[in-house]
């Protein structure tokens, strides 16, 4: 299975809700040096990590790379989110690539990538039952009220069409 490579999001996001442990579901992750100075700057470093369990592997990215990425192909993105883009372009877009940024999914969908968000590890982490069906319900729940992801109410609404899908 290729390399799974993250950016700050979805890491953020789930710890935030007391899930980072989900995150075995797509392990091990790679994070680029610019991901892992966002989240512990945001007190997020590489014991949490090992404290849930998660195998991870930070991987630096040349600033020559990812500044052309900026200049070239994706002026919209952030730097630590080109980092991602040159990572998962050297596996050729077959890496799974976590993101919560929407510029950064269209751009990566763009290239064939498979893309989750902190949703669809939840659901990932359901579906290989990591977690309940009361624990996906209640996780989603808490992403909307507890983290600082931002969701519209348009994608509340299909979420619940989505979970009442899942068996």
């Amino acid at each position: 299975m290729p390399d799974t490579v993250s950016d700050t999001g979805p890491v953020l996001h789930l710890d935030e809700i007391g899930h980072l442990t989900v995150l075995t579901t797509a392990a091990p992750i790679v994070l680029p040096d610019l991901v892992l100075a966002e989240l512990e700057a945001r007190g997020l470093g590489r014991a949490r990590f090992q404290e849930a369990g998660v195998a991870l592997t930070v991987s630096p990215v040349p600033s020559f790379e990812w500044r052309e990425i900026l200049r070239n192909i994706a002026p919209q993105i952030q730097p630590a989110d080109a980092q991602v883009f040159a990572l998962v372009r050297a596996s050729r877009f077959q890496a799974l690539a976590l993101t919560d940024d929407l510029a950064l999914r269209k751009l990566l969908e763009g290239h064939g990538t498979q893309v989750a968000g902190s949703v669809g590890i939840l659901v990932r982490a359901y579906t290989a039952k990591g977690i309940s069906r009361a624990e996906l319900e209640a996780a989603i729940e808490s992403l909307f009220n507890d983290s600082s992801l931002h969701l519209s109410r348009a994608f509340r609404v299909y979420l619940k069409e989505l979970l009442g899908d899942l068996p």
